[in-house]
């Protein structure tokens, strides 16, 4: 070989070396998604300005604050962790291109908090396809069974609240004759409840004795609530959200609707109690997790850490949707950590199916994953509105649907 082209044959050699190097990284890039040597990203979308908004603003609060304090203890395995929050105003299109700017723009390694049954539904193939695990809001069995493999939820589904409600109704408060009622709105959550509610009441050999829609944005519910006289339920399930059960509700005392009012989680929210005033008195409702005032170690180092953050906020009280984000927080920070620092998004799986009994220091029941069980918890707890105070106080412990 002659000198004369040695030169150039190393040049050569040295920009195939460094292409060779740069096509391993983007191999690595691609595969990891949303993680680098001291990054981790988060996607997160919830309706932040629409007709649900009240009950879903609270869990990004919630995470940004957990993530900030573990960010600044080090982070996790050395990454900090970055969230990135969209807002789909509670609708299918907009939730879409959220999850297509997370994905494809923010690269994000994972999803948690998506809230809506019916925005994630819409996207559950696209989870599969690209095998990123999401930690959802909606608990919808359909979620969990058959299990899905990028799909893990927390807390009672929905429908195990409403097997509780009627076990609850029949069996505990041995109640002689029940005429039960549902009042839910007409989306995806709703349609869960009616057939719920309808499966449950044919198990018990009874009828439903109403199945009324009231939208999540309703602002007066006066025909619903004449519509129900007529039926004269004893009992009625809210499987509603905090602004239009408290509508419901203001409404049933004005037009003398007697009945007993149990409502499923969304119901269970502090802001419900200052909506709806005397309204709720005698109110019962159901919650996978803590409230903000209870005297647990979980909920103490929780207002420890938040009012640490946010200083001067001491009056007031935490939605039951930020200590659900919390513990989210808690289950997702655990599998991360588990998974070591080579994280990949199959580790993630794997730690998280590997988690037995997981001490949620009584924030919500104990945590427990499998192969084949991506529902961290089928608990709940039964409430009951104290309308003086604004608060809700447990009246039994946690309670699991029976078999």
């Amino acid at each position: 070989m002659e000198k004369r082209y040695l030169p150039a044959l190393l040049l050569v050699g040295f920009l195939i070396l460094i292409l060779l190097i740069s096509q391993s990284r983007l191999a690595y890039s691609k595969e990891a998604g949303g993680i680098t040597k001291d990054l981790i990203k988060i996607g997160v979308i919830v309706d932040m300005t629409g007709p649900t908004a009240d009950l879903q603003t609270p869990a990004p609060k919630a995470i940004r604050t957990y993530f900030k304090n573990v960010n600044d203890r080090g982070g996790i395995h050395g990454r900090k962790v970055a969230i990135i929050v969209e807002d789909d105003r509670y609708t299918i299109p907009l939730h879409i291109a959220a999850f297509k700017k997370l994905v494809y723009k923010d690269e994000v390694f994972m999803f948690m908090e998506i809230g809506g049954t019916g925005q994630a539904l819409a996207l559950v193939s696209q989870f599969n396809k690209l095998k990123i695990p999401n930690f959802l809001t909606s608990t919808s069995r359909v979620f969990v069974c058959p299990t899905l493999p990028y799909h893990f939820t927390n807390g009672a589904t929905y429908e195990d609240e409403i097997e509780i409600i009627f076990d609850w109704l029949v069996n505990v408060l041995k109640v002689k004759e029940p005429k039960i009622g549902l009042v839910r709105p007409d989306t995806e959550h709703g349609k869960v409840g009616s057939r719920s509610a309808n499966e449950q009441a044919k198990k018990y050999g009874l009828e439903l004795a109403a199945d009324v829609i009231l939208s999540p944005g309703a602002l007066e519910a006066g025909s619903e609530v004449l519509r129900l006289k007529k039926t004269n339920p004893t009992h009625l399930i809210l499987h509603l959200t905090p602004s239009n059960s408290a509508c419901f509700l203001r409404d049933a005392k004005k037009f003398g609707l007697k009945a007993f009012y149990v409502g499923t989680k969304y119901t269970c929210i502090e802001t419900m109690l200052e909506l709806a005033g005397k309204a709720a008195e005698n109110f019962h409702a159901t919650n996978s997790f803590a409230a903000w005032y209870d005297n647990t170690p979980g909920t103490k180092v929780l207002r420890e850490i938040t009012l640490r953050y946010h200083p001067g906020t001491e009056k007031e009280i935490r939605p039951r949707g930020y200590i659900q984000g919390w513990s989210e927080c808690m289950i997702v920070h655990e599998g991360l950590n588990r998974t070591g620092k080579n994280l990949t998004r199959e580790g993630l799986i794997k730690a998280w199916e590997g988690m037995k009994d997981f001490d949620m220091q009584g924030l919500s029941s104990n945590v427990t994953f499998g192969t084949d069980k991506h529902q961290a918890s089928e608990y709940c707890k039964f409430y009951k509105a104290d309308v003086e105070k604004g608060i809700f106080n447990p009246v039994s412990d946690w309670i699991k649907a029976k078999e």
